[in-house]
């Protein structure tokens, strides 16, 4: 029987996948600084239509309906203005212009990678959800205000 060395097969598959996900997020073209910004571009998109949607102004007969926009509405702003607070300290190294020299650059394109990229994937699937929800509100309430008497 041979002596066991402590590593398997699985630990060289894991350290393999980390590897290749770390070098594809610094290649300059696709990796983690073009993640990074069509990221920024989504959540800031999103931002502004919860924005639009968080200020509907309700009428007598429609004020329970669009308060419940309203409010689902208003709960998707919360964790999304909390991982956009959580993510900025990666604008000077993955943002459109970086500023930081090229040793931190890379360490914070690693570290998104590794780290942030699920993150976003589980912010994504928190929202997602909401975002439906919401859109079927919408569409509910566009369908009272120009067939009110089918409703």
């Amino acid at each position: 029987m041979l002596p066991g060395f402590g590593f398997s097969i699985g630990d060289f598959i894991a350290a393999a996948g980390l590897i290749k996900k770390v070098s594809d997020a610094l290649k300059d073209a696709g990796g983690a600084s073009s993640d990074y910004q069509h990221v920024i571009i989504e959540l800031e998109g999103l931002d502004r239509a919860l924005k639009v949607v968080a200020a509907l102004q309700p009428d007598h007969s429609n004020d329970s309906h669009v308060n419940a926009i309203r409010g689902m509405a208003l709960s998707c702003q919360l964790p999304l203005h909390q991982f956009l607070f959580k993510i900025q300290k990666y604008e000077g190294s993955l943002g459109a212009i970086p500023s930081s020299r090229s040793i931190p650059r890379n360490a914070r394109k690693a570290k998104w990678a590794v780290y942030v990229a699920d993150q976003v994937q589980s912010l994504r699937a928190v929202i997602a959800a909401k975002v439906v929800s919401i859109n079927l509100l919408l569409n509910v309430q566009i369908s009272y205000v120009l067939l009110p008497s089918t409703i």
